[in-house]
């Protein structure tokens, strides 16, 4: 079981088109702050919430809410890293650092290696075809994607495998960390060779996948996260810098 909010966030959805604090329509309490949460999630991540004090009065009256789904959905972006609360009250948009991309990279690499190699063992065709299904559909078309649909496209290829997998204990395990993830790379989106060979990594992973070879589905994957999370780090280091 994937988190609703980065299962549900997919290519062409319209919640991920402009701003991630557009007005949204009325809904049960419970649906609304889940999509208040994933919203907020969403903007930060995308930098159209700047760093520092949150104004929950703001947010709340771009998204057409009242401020009570904006501090139900606080204490779960706290959790994520995300915010931060303040000693005067309230809570801020924390500073993405270096440190936070390495540690979350490091979770990642323990994470995705075991559940890239369960799925070479172990996982039904089915799901392995999925996996090769999602590189086959964005492979040739990802340079033309935005930066939501780049975050989506990632997002699917990764939670595939952990699916793929068959314990949700892997899906869930990721979903703390994500957040930040995705949050760093929206640092490097200018980049585009980035992506490119973070695609034919891609590819490489789900080769290994469909050869049923564990040893060099695993090393395709932390060859994978390794130069992503290297690329990362010194993107947000130089950031910080200038």
């Amino acid at each position: 079981m994937v988190n609703e909010g980065l299962a549900a966030r997919g290519i062409g959805d319209p919640s991920m088109a402009a701003s991630a604090l557009e007005q949204l329509p009325p809904r049960d309490s419970t649906a609304l702050v889940r999509t208040v949460r994933d919203r907020l999630r969403l903007a930060i991540a995308l930098e159209q919430i700047p760093t520092g004090k949150l104004n929950q009065v703001q947010v709340a009256k771009q998204l057409g809410v009242s401020r009570m789904p904006i501090r139900a959905a606080i204490p779960e972006l706290v959790a994520e890293g995300l915010l931060e609360p303040l000693a005067g009250g309230g809570v801020a948009v924390r500073e993405l650092t270096a440190s936070d991309v390495r540690q979350v990279y490091d979770v990642r690499l323990a994470l995705e290696a075991k559940a890239v190699r369960i799925v070479a063992e172990r996982g039904t065709d089915k799901d392995v075809r999925r996996v090769q299904k999602v590189v086959d559909r964005h492979l040739p078309v990802f340079a033309t994607y935005d930066t939501a649909d780049l975050l989506a496209a990632d997002r699917e290829f990764h939670m595939s495998i952990l699916t793929a997998t068959d314990n949700v204990h892997f899906q869930r395990a990721i979903v703390p960390v994500w957040s930040i993830v995705e949050r760093a790379m929206v640092s490097v989106m200018h980049i585009r060779h980035v992506f490119d060979s973070a695609w034919n990594e891609h590819a490489e992973v789900a080769r290994a996948l469909v050869d049923r070879d564990p040893d060099a589905a695993e090393a395709a994957m932390l060859q994978h996260l390794s130069s992503a999370a290297d690329k990362l780090v010194t993107s947000i280091a130089e950031s910080a810098e200038s």
